[in-house]
């Protein structure tokens, strides 16, 4: 806590500070140039000092950050949201020699003995521990290795234990939630759990006939007590990689040196796009529009597709030399004739991208798919989707990672999620807001405990439907600006049902949005809710 405040502290100072001079001081108002030129250098500069100290906390600061940075586009300055994104893939990783050492003494056998081959480069880092690609001696697999630190479990559990404080002094009605999300980051904590959860939604996705046809779940091998887990390694490349090259190679077909003024654009697109109302629509760069890509507006919908194949195309010309050069490297290798041994391979390769064609919109209906069968038929699912946890292998299936971080949902609560998203569906503002009362959602908005049904609806909307900004008519007739009702509301009762749907809801719904193609939850969910209330 006084370390964070510490960092914190001054950051928050000189906002405020900037703010006073700019407004009290200086007369400007939000909408001057001066004002919003003011804002973003210190957003600009802020921002990687705020990434600086998430690394720094590490634990539960770091895994807030990585949802953060999914759920907040169009939400959140896009100055925090690129400084936070490459959190997705991972944080800086810790040595080899240290990473050895806690294998040997976990699995009480030496590195030679367990592994052939093992890369002394993690394939990803997170704040709990480090994953290494390596190949089995027992069996000569290629295998994923992860790791935990060893003093992951000490530190989460301070910081767990200053966010139930800071609940039960602050908002003590929601106590319940913060020992779920206790529980839910100790069974993260041990490999143990993660193996069964594997094996589990493995079961459940295989009897709903999902998987192997549309996603692989990795396959256990060996569990070493909590620390030290060895699975399947599946090759493809991370969703969000995906969604980078496409608006790298989009902004370069544009004329574009990165993809960094195609992203703002694209943000402030969605922005407009969440202010109408949300939910689904016309996705990827035709979110665009202007005079950036006119084509697009001149030849229509194929526009996009033509765009990408245009992309593509100079990407594939620019890399010939590259290939040629990397052809010539490998044949020289194979003529130096280097011979096998025994001995344990301890690998430093550069990473190289997965050549895949890839379909993102495919992509990504398919994970919203996926996940809406496991929160509403499968025993578990995995609370934590976020774009480094999921892959586009060659074939196109999507590989599913990670499935340290689990929700569990009872039978009456996978049915309130159903006939939520039914009535999400209809846009029955009534039938939503008599689920969420009936279940014990309780929230205060202008110092009273309110029932108002549009505004239930909408926070419904939020959580399992879509992000909808525009302004919200009340039932008096009152019409209130939406990002205002947000912060002047506080939460009194959560039901499990509303906090572990929205989890998920939430990082769906930001990562659809962060490819620039919103989706509307209840629309893609609603076969899924009806089927699970017919077999009631």
């Amino acid at each position: 806590t006084v370390q964070f405040w510490k960092g914190m502290g001054p950051l928050v100072v000189k906002y405020k500070l900037l703010k006073f001079k700019a407004t009290k001081w200086d007369q400007l108002g939000e909408d001057d140039q001066e004002y919003k030129r003011r804002i973003t250098a210190y957003r600009e500069k802020s921002a990687p000092q705020l990434v600086d100290l998430i690394l720094s906390l590490g634990g539960i600061y770091t895994k807030i950050a990585q949802v953060m940075s999914t759920i907040g586009q169009g939400l959140l300055p896009d100055e925090y949201i690129e400084a936070l994104r490459p959190l997705q893939d991972g944080v800086p990783a810790r040595n080899f020699d240290e990473i050895s050492t806690i294998i040997e003494r976990s699995t009480k056998q030496k590195m030679g003995e367990l592994f052939v081959e093992f890369d002394e480069k993690p394939i990803g880092a997170a704040s709990i521990g480090q994953a290494h690609k390596a190949r089995l001696r027992s069996n000569g697999e290629t295998v994923v290795v992860k790791v935990q630190y060893p003093e992951v479990a000490e530190l989460f559990e301070a910081d767990l234990s200053n966010l139930e404080m800071a609940t039960r002094l602050f908002a003590p009605e929601n106590m319940e939630v913060a020992k779920a999300l206790r529980k839910r980051h100790e069974n993260e904590l041990d490999f143990e759990i993660e193996a069964m959860n594997l094996r589990q939604c493995t079961e459940d996705m295989q009897e709903y006939g999902l998987e192997p046809n549309l996603v692989r779940i990795p396959r256990v091998y060996h569990v070493y007590g909590r620390n030290i887990l060895i699975m399947e390694y599946l090759k493809g490349v991370s969703l969000g990689d995906a969604i980078e090259e496409e608006q790298n190679r989009v902004a370069k077909a544009l004329g574009k040196k990165d993809a960094r003024e195609l992203k703002s654009e694209l943000s402030k697109r969605m922005r407009e796009h969440m202010e109408n109302g949300g939910g689904a629509g016309s996705g990827g760069m035709k979110m665009l529009g202007g005079k950036q890509a006119k084509m697009l507006n001149i030849f229509g919908p194929a526009a996009s597709m033509v765009l990408r194949s245009y992309a593509g195309a100079r990407d594939r010309v620019e890399g010939i030399g590259l290939s040629l050069g990397i052809a010539a490297g490998r044949l020289r290798s194979a003529m130096a004739g280097k011979g096998g041994s025994d001995d344990l391979i301890l690998q430093s390769r550069k990473t190289t991208k997965v050549k895949t064609k890839i379909n993102l919109s495919k992509a990504i209906k398919t994970l919203v798919h996926v996940s809406g069968i496991q929160l509403m038929l499968g025993r578990s699912y995995n609370a934590d989707p976020h774009p480094g946890n999921v892959l586009i292998l060659p074939d196109g299936k999507l590989g599913l990672l990670d499935y340290g971080m689990v929700g569990k949902l009872s039978k009456s609560d996978r049915h309130a999620v159903a006939r939520t998203i039914l009535a999400l569906s209809k846009r029955d503002k009534a039938e939503t807001a008599r689920i969420y009362t009936e279940n014990g959602y309780r929230a205060e908005f202008k110092e009273g405990t309110t029932a108002d049904t549009a505004v239930l609806h909408r926070f419904a909307s939020f959580h399992l439907d879509r992000i909808d900004l525009s302004p919200l008519t009340l039932d008096s007739g009152e019409t209130v600006d939406t990002l205002e009702l947000l912060r002047s509301t506080r939460e009194k009762a959560v039901p499990k049902f509303v906090e572990e749907g929205r989890r998920l809801g939430g990082l769906l719904m930001g990562v659809s949005t962060q490819a620039a193609r919103p989706i509307s939850l209840s629309k893609e969910w609603k076969p899924i809710a009806e089927r699970v209330l017919k077999e009631k």
